[in-house]
């Protein structure tokens, strides 16, 4: 399922950067329209109105293009986490299950070499559970950046008076 999704992600990214240099290139001058679009409406209704370097709609969908890459790129990377907590979750209850079938022998029937063992497990355990609070750390690092980078853009918006409308 994540793998799909990834994979959903990867189109719509791509499909944002051909747009996103279709836009580009009518911000430079380069061009009167952005292109042969067929996947949006919405673009080709535009296609003779933008063209001018300092349009402002042509700029609002440009912003709302960097909104939307930022957008799929942070759902990646969610995605991501969230496929590394799957795995460490699968790993600690492996391992879970085996020290419990471990620890169901008496300790005086065991040798040394298997309460070794026992450590061993008890340690993976614990670096599991580590990177786990470290993923957690990781995810919710990311979402304060993401607010100050959506600030950040907001910002700069707002200086070329840019509303914030048709956000998504």
């Amino acid at each position: 399922m994540i793998q799909r999704q990834l994979e959903q992600v990867e189109e719509k990214q791509r499909q944002l950067e051909e747009r996103g240099v279709a836009v580009e290139k009518a911000l430079r001058g380069e061009a009167d329209y952005w292109g042969e679009s067929n996947d949006s409406e919405e673009l080709d209704l535009h296609l003779g109105v933008m063209g001018r370097q300092d349009d402002p709609a042509l700029m609002q969908q440009w912003f709302k293009l960097v909104q939307q890459k930022n957008c799929l790129m942070r759902y990646e990377s969610e995605l991501m986490i969230f496929a590394r907590e799957l795995e460490l979750e699968d790993r600690q209850s492996r391992l879970q299950q085996e020290l419990r079938e471990r620890m169901a022998v008496d300790d005086h029937l065991k040798g040394e070499a298997e309460l070794a063992e026992e450590k061993l497990i008890l340690g993976e355990m614990l670096e599991v559970v580590e990177q786990r609070d470290a993923l957690v750390s990781l995810l919710e690092e990311q979402r304060l950046q993401e607010s100050q980078e959506d600030r950040d853009l907001e910002a700069i918006m707002l200086s070329r008076g840019l509303g914030l409308h048709n956000w998504a």
